[in-house]
């Protein structure tokens, strides 16, 4: 069956966690050694004053934080903006060994050994292409391009439009930014709470605009 309509997300994904919080680091072999020799009813205060040392460390790293917004967010990208960002789009792969975020297929049929499929590959992507232009966090993607040719399965791929061979050109940027702005929908309203006017804007590489 054909679909001429497409929904811009994946089934099956979860989005991204968006809070990075500073981590103390605690020797594991110490620790378990300490849980055994304390005993289990020992976890729950050794828990209480792991939690306490990270909630110390963030009020911490919060008071360092610069009050220039620009000054902030660039902040808010060297430590946190390009893992996070990095992390969202891994979570999107169709798999491992094909790391590509799909926007569509085509060919006569769906999933027959012909069929085109159509998105990004992540090993186009590097970190650089996460930047600050102002006010905004600017994350940039490759260009959609066939990826390969043949069927596709599992649960990321449920919601992948099909289109025949003769339908009407697809815009796979716009299908790709769609996802990827969704992944990422929770990082940008928190960005705008911490950072008062700061956005996030998802652009394909070469485009002028957001």
């Amino acid at each position: 069956m054909e679909v001429r309509g497409a929904r811009v997300h994946n089934a099956g994904m979860s989005a991204p966690e968006t809070s990075v919080a500073p981590t103390v680091r605690v020797n594991g072999l110490v620790f378990v050694i300490a849980l055994v020799a304390l005993g289990l009813g020992a976890g729950v205060l050794l828990y209480r004053w792991r939690a306490g040392q990270v909630a110390s460390t963030i009020e911490r790293d919060l008071a360092t934080l610069p009050q220039d917004p620009e000054a902030r967010l660039q902040r808010w990208l060297d430590d946190y903006g390009t893992v996070i960002v990095r992390q969202a789009l891994v979570q999107l792969r169709y798999e491992a060994e094909k790391p590509w975020i799909l926007s569509h297929t085509s060919g006569a049929e769906r999933n027959d050994a012909a069929q085109e499929v159509w998105g990004i590959d992540l090993r186009d992507w590097k970190d650089a292409q996460v930047r600050r232009e102002r006010l905004a966090i600017v994350v940039e993607l490759p260009v959609a391009r066939v990826l390969g040719h043949g069927p596709i399965g599992g649960d990321k791929v449920r919601n992948v439009p099909h289109f025949s061979a003769d339908a009407p050109p697809f815009d796979a940027d716009a299908r790709v930014r769609g996802i990827v702005e969704w992944a990422l929908a929770k990082v940008g309203r928190s960005l705008g709470r911490d950072v008062p006017g700061a956005t996030l804007v998802v652009r394909t590489q070469g485009a002028s605009g957001g």
